[in-house]
């Protein structure tokens, strides 16, 4: 995936600011940055979901507007922050929603598509909850839902917007481990997290974002710095070595 000058208004509010962006093939990429700085805004123009004031941003060479939808949703899934289903669903109707994209006059549901969406939900932890509606899931239980529904499609780029929301720690490291997992896979995963120590410790390329600008990227262990972290989170702090993986740790200072 490459961004090039890519520019996002709303309304007078100028979000992002030129964005310049590499995504190298099989990379576990976290975007990370304070409230407000443009991250979710720029995994959605990566989507296609938003589309930029100038700029432009390419799969493989080709400009994503050019692409027809369904063969861009056949190669790139996005995990929304906010997604929605209706309650009286059932969670494995949801997960088979994945299939969309495969789905044509020439090529109806298939035994194929029944083991994508087993795979997804074994996957994503869900597999105990078939026959279950999405309305009486908790908020960890849906986001995993919609983290199967992701993987059901099946693509070469996983988009994830803020994945670990409503998750405890067990749940949160699964997903991360499972981020890993597509890696080895050669599957690219581009996540917004908040969360600096996991993202340390699970991606393979950090980007660094504030006021909609990129300020740093590069792997964890090249870029992170003390003076990085208080430029972009206005927070002192020392940076040691985390004791199990040796990624850099976050200690904030008095």
């Amino acid at each position: 995936v490459s961004v090039r000058g890519v520019h996002k208004f709303f309304g007078n509010l100028h979000v992002l600011r030129g964005i310049d962006l590499d995504i190298a093939p099989g990379e576990v990429c976290v975007i990370l940055g304070p409230s407000g700085s443009g991250k979710s805004t720029l995994l959605r123009c990566l989507a296609r979901v938003l589309g930029a004031r100038s700029g432009v941003v390419e799969l493989d060479g080709v400009e994503l507007g050019t692409m027809n939808q369904k063969a861009l949703a056949r190669r790139l899934g996005l995990l929304a922050q906010s997604s929605v289903a209706p309650g009286d669903m059932f969670v494995e109707d949801l997960v088979a929603r994945g299939r969309y994209p495969y789905q044509s006059v020439l090529h109806q549901w298939s035994a194929q598509d029944d083991e994508a969406v087993a795979r997804a939900m074994k996957d994503a932890g869900v597999a105990d909850l078939v026959g279950r509606r999405v309305g009486e899931l908790s908020g960890g239980q849906r986001q995993r839902v919609w983290i199967a529904m992701s993987l059901a499609q099946a693509t070469d780029i996983l988009l994830l917007d803020e994945p670990t929301t409503y998750l405890d720690l067990n749940h949160q490291l699964e997903v991360l481990r499972l981020a890993q997992r597509l890696h080895r896979d050669g599957v690219t995963v581009v996540a917004v997290l908040h969360d600096l120590h996991l993202a340390f410790r699970y991606a393979t390329h950090l980007v660094f974002m504030k006021d909609g600008e990129v300020v740093a990227q590069g792997a964890p262990r090249d870029v992170v710095t003390a003076e990085l972290i208080e430029r972009v989170f206005s927070v002192p702090c020392r940076i040691i070595d985390d004791p199990e993986t040796e990624s850099p740790l976050v200690i904030p200072t008095r």
